[in-house]
């Protein structure tokens, strides 16, 4: 699936779940909304009359406790009970369960794939929240859509006037370059490389000392004769031939070959305009030369030959050994946020006092081309929140105003980090560095109810409160800076952001299979297992003919992503 941050809603349902979904009212359903005109709705702020919800959210693990703190000061503010849900939604023989009874709580997120916004509404287990309830109900929410067209298209019913099957979230924490190189900067000054640009080190202490940036970038070329440095040149000063400039991993690719590949002009997952055509980036030109390039890489032996045989976990360990010169990095692993602890390539700082790590900006290809794949492939809206088709136009408009009010209310963060000073602190600076919950708390759910009914959307405020200074900076200073974005983000040439087309079902239907032939020929071809010129036309065509051809011919009719952007 293009979208690479979005809930996967697409698994396949069991025989017994498809045929209770079919015994549901199916797509004839109404929502029976009216609009915030319809006689006796509340205006904004009136709760006076107490309503009982059945509410979820995007971080619902079954292990919410009934009473608990965030819940008392929700049912005081908005005059309501709440009943909470016991079930894991990041379960998805949970999630299945729950759907297949039809017993849906009144708002939820599912994480563990299920169904698609369209499916979901048709066999009548949610309802359309209207527009002008959203604008007049979820003010925040509505400013969101206006900051982000085209947000007002998203997530549209057919055959309803301004009606949405679903709610989106803005994915701030995720606006900025995901990948950058990252290389032993103690190598490079053994070996009298100098780096591209100049360089600052991250912090002052931690570890973030060691680690140092520069905005500038070294060419695919001169990354090569790093690597063969790396390899031969016995960096380390062991005496032995025993180090690699780089190791990848038989998973996870749009990790470790994001920038590379972003030199040549492509992104894994999205599709581009070639020679006046629509195509797929893992059969075009642009692909075959980055494999050729990586192919080059292994016969030469810069790369470390157990990357067919390990995962990214597996090559975290490997890589703390101390053997390998490059590795990618995003910019929270550099900023050593608390997430990341034992994660390449900071974690070599750990075992080697000695070690130093240089980030630099995306490599220059050939063609002067450099980037790498946008986060999200539109805007920076994504993920769903829905409702319920048994709610009333009466809990819509409570439930609205709670929405708008725990997601995008910055008052609202004590639903996420209860009193900051007694029930969190922050790691750094106030304000500016990230929030930790107490240890003597539960980070989510449990008796404080942290987490229990938000949604997953983050403006750069409550992106900050997860992130470290130093991860700030990087963001600020670089990797999150607009014109660094316009001009290093590859995005798809086209994309069926408003469900105008098929695409959604064909990529539901195809898509399994396309990444098997995609995966087996990238592996067998940089690990020179075949001959890729000799094996091209035979790997494309293969992939037109399980699915690939449908699934273009469906996104011709997709608008151009330049065009979705330009809209007002």
């Amino acid at each position: 699936m293009q979208k690479r941050f979005n809930v996967i809603l697409s698994a396949v349902l069991s025989g017994s779940l498809a045929m209770s979904l079919a015994g549901c009212s199916g797509g004839t359903s109404e929502s029976g909304a009216k609009g915030s005109e319809a006689s006796g709705l509340p205006a904004p702020g009136d709760f006076s009359k107490k309503l009982e919800l059945k509410l979820s959210g995007s971080f619902t693990r079954g292990k919410i406790e009934d009473g608990n703190w965030v819940q008392k000061k929700l049912e005081e503010k908005y005059n309501i009970k709440i009943a909470n849900i016991k079930v894991d939604t990041w379960n998805k023989d949970q999630v299945q369960l729950m759907v297949a009874s039809g017993d849906m709580p009144d708002t939820f997120s599912f994480t563990a794939g299920t169904l698609s916004a369209q499916e979901y509404y048709d066999n009548g287990l949610t309802r359309t929240i209207p527009k002008d309830m959203l604008k007049k109900y979820a003010p925040r929410y509505s400013k969101m859509l206006d900051d982000n067209p085209p947000g007002w298209e998203m997530n549209l019913a057919p055959g309803k006037k301004e009606e949405y099957l679903t709610l989106s979230g803005y994915q701030g924490h995720a606006k900025s370059l995901i990948w950058a190189p990252t290389l032993r900067l103690d190598w490079l000054e053994k070996l009298g490389i100098k780096p591209p640009g100049d360089i600052k080190p991250i912090g002052t202490s931690g570890g973030l000392e060691r680690i140092y940036f520069t905005d500038k970038a070294y060419t695919v070329e001169e990354t090569e004769n790093i690597l063969k440095a790396f390899t031969f040149n016995d960096p380390d000063g062991n005496g032995k031939n025993d180090t690699y400039g780089m190791l990848p991993f038989n998973n996870a690719f749009t990790s470790w070959g994001s920038t590379l590949l972003g030199a040549y002009g492509a992104a894994s997952g999205y599709n581009l305009e070639e020679k006046g055509e629509l195509t797929a980036a893992e059969i075009s030109d642009k692909y075959k030369r980055f494999l050729k390039m990586m192919a080059k890489w292994n016969k030469e032996g810069l790369i470390d030959p157990e990357w067919t045989t390990i995962d990214v976990n597996k090559s975290w360990e490997k890589y703390k050994l101390g053997k390998i010169g490059y590795y990618p990095a995003q910019p929270a692993y550099v900023g050593l946020d608390d997430w990341t602890k034992g994660r390449a390539p900071a974690n070599i700082l750990e075992k080697d006092s000695g070690a130093k790590l240089l980030v630099t900006a995306p490599e220059i290809g050939p063609n002067g081309q450099q980037g790498e794949g946008a986060f999200t492939p539109v805007n920076q809206l994504g993920d769903a929140f829905y409702i319920s088709k048994k709610v009333t136009d009466e809990q819509l408009v409570r439930i609205l105003q709670i929405f708008d009010y725990i997601n995008f209310d910055d008052e609202s963060r004590w639903t996420l980090y209860g009193d900051v000073g007694t029930h969190s602190t922050w790691q750094g600076t106030p304000e500016k560095s990230a929030l930790k919950v107490k240890p003597e708390y539960p980070e989510n759910e449990g008796s404080m109810g942290f987490y229990a009914y938000n949604f997953r959307t983050y403006d750069e405020k409550r992106a900050s409160y997860l992130t470290s200074e130093a991860t700030m900076k990087l963001k600020r200073d670089f990797f999150g800076r607009e014109d660094v974005l316009k001009k290093l983000e590859i995005k798809p040439y086209k994309y069926d952001l408003l469900n105008q087309t098929k695409a959604a079902d064909l990529n539901k239907k195809y898509s399994g299979q396309l990444n098997t032939i995609i995966n087996e020929f990238r592996l067998k071809a940089i690990a020179g297992q075949i001959d890729i010129d000799k094996e091209w036309d035979k790997y494309v065509q293969n992939y037109l003919n399980n699915g690939g051809k449908e699934m273009l011919a469906e996104l011709e009719k997709a608008p151009k992503v330049a065009d979705l952007l330009n809209k007002k």
